[in-house]
């Protein structure tokens, strides 16, 4: 079991838990068996459990509204990253020796079996992380998080594939023009991130202490279901 520096961050990891409970029932079947996968496997729930708690650190460590919400913003971000690489292959269809060639790139002192189980591995605790962050977005009722990291998540998944193109392109004259579209994208991304940490919260946004007790009140259901 990891260590809190806080009742804070105690109470952020319990709410991350029992919204990762919850996603084990949910109508959709890849978010469904993603969090089974962490519940019902005792090391990786406790790798997850670990590896959650201290993606939760920044955020426990402020008391200020905005700065909470900036810090969660900040490891959505970082999930987006860590789950990259297995949604592009998802929605790539890529099979075969292009798929061993990209395994290559990003783990290149790995055998192909043993890069898969490697990223495997990060994409579900990235998965699972980011269905308790997204959670954690919602108690603190926060819209422009949630449309700020939808407009990240989309854009980084256009520069992530192209880079993926390049990586696996023999022309060299498609990968000069690839290259030049792909400093445009990151200059719109880090626009973007400038973005997610200036933008204020939504004004019915309130800190995550204040919102977790009105949750565990009974008042309002949070993700269609009753905390406490």
């Amino acid at each position: 079991m990891p260590r809190y520096n806080s009742r804070r961050h105690r109470r952020l990891m319990d709410e991350s838990e029992y919204a990762l409970h919850d996603a084990s029932g949910s109508s959709r079947p890849r978010v469904s068996r993603i969090a089974n996968s962490i519940i019902n496997d005792g090391s990786r729930y406790r790798l997850w459990e670990s590896r959650h708690a201290e993606l939760l650190l920044p955020v426990a460590k402020h008391s200020n509204m905005k700065r909470q919400i900036v810090a969660l913003r900040n490891t959505e971000v970082q999930l987006v990253h860590r789950r990259a690489l297995f949604d592009f292959l998802r929605e790539s269809k890529i099979r075969g020796e292009e798929r061993r060639q990209l395994f290559r790139v990003f783990h290149r002192t790995l055998d192909y079996d043993s890069a898969v189980l490697v990223e495997h591995r990060q994409y579900m605790l990235a998965a699972s992380s980011h269905i308790s962050a997204n959670h954690l977005i919602d108690v603190m009722n926060d819209a422009n998080s949630k449309a700020l990291l939808r407009q990240y998540e989309r854009l980084y998944a256009r520069y992530f594939e192209m880079n993926c193109y390049v990586a696996g392109m023999g022309d060299s004259d498609c990968i000069e023009l690839v290259r030049s579209a792909m400093g445009d994208v990151l200059e719109q991304l880090q626009r973007l991130r400038r973005r997610i940490e200036s933008v204020p919260p939504e004004r019915a946004c309130g800190t995550f202490d204040r919102q977790e007790l009105i949750a565990r009140s009974g008042r309002y259901p949070v993700l269609n279901y009753m905390v406490g």
